[in-house]
């Protein structure tokens, strides 16, 4: 860099080199390209990922440095805390747990849906942390046979994918199946429901009338719209 090199210059996939670092978990090398400039918040164009995304969920080995990684890059300002609480919680990462609830800035929802997925992955230690912050379980929203009616039915992405969500009833409770993945779907209230196998993924209905006409699928910090197929 002292020789002009630009501190954000792209690689494959425009990935930088402060996430090659990150990835890697290499401390003093990531101060030094923050200290430089480095964009923070840039994303590569295979998993649009940014350099929290690899500290967190690291392509190679995972080391004790990674958690102080993400304290630097959270410090100077990378969005998507909540997505790395998540990842980390699922890796049963309590350092960098520790390290993301220390930061702040979580909403009650966030870390709800992370005690979701410390309690099924069996992560005590993480689950204590999470208590501690504030985590409160949450309580399913009951809705009856005739609201769950308004959302069952066959959901499009767009013209060029054959691709659907499909969203059934039973039960009391809504599924939904995408490319073959069962989702069972539960309530937080009338539009939104949380992804009971993937803690942290919430399917969003948007009611026109008298049932839904779409539906947002968010699951690690990317979401899909689809569209209603009418019956013919």
């Amino acid at each position: 860099m002292d020789e002009g090199v630009d501190v954000n210059t792209k690689f494959r996939y425009n990935r930088t080199a402060l996430s090659f670092a990150a990835d890697r978990g290499h401390v003093e090398v990531v101060k030094l390209l923050l200290d430089r400039g480095a964009d923070v918040n840039a994303k590569d164009t295979f998993y649009s990922a940014t350099a929290l995304t690899w500290a967190v969920n690291p392509a190679m080995d995972r080391t004790p440095h990674h958690a102080e990684v993400v304290r630097l890059l959270l410090q100077h300002g990378a969005q998507g805390k909540e997505t790395a609480l998540m990842g980390a919680v699922s890796s049963g990462e309590a350092e960098t747990t520790t390290v993301i609830l220390d930061i702040g800035g979580l909403t009650p929802a966030t870390l709800s849906d992370a005690l979701e997925a410390a309690t099924k992955g069996k992560h005590a230690d993480i689950v204590s942390l999470l208590e501690k912050a504030g985590a409160k379980p949450r309580v399913e929203m009951k809705l009856d046979p005739a609201q769950l009616a308004r959302y069952v039915g066959t959901y499009k992405d767009g013209p060029q994918i054959p691709v659907n969500l499909v969203v059934t009833a039973a039960d009391g409770r809504l599924a939904a199946t995408l490319g073959g993945q069962r989702m069972t779907l539960v309530a937080r209230d009338e539009t939104t429901f949380g992804v009971a196998e993937q803690p942290g993924s919430t399917v969003t209905f948007k009611i026109e009338g008298d049932k839904a006409a779409a539906v947002t699928l968010t699951a690690f910090g990317n979401s899909i719209a689809f569209t209603r197929v009418e019956d013919k």
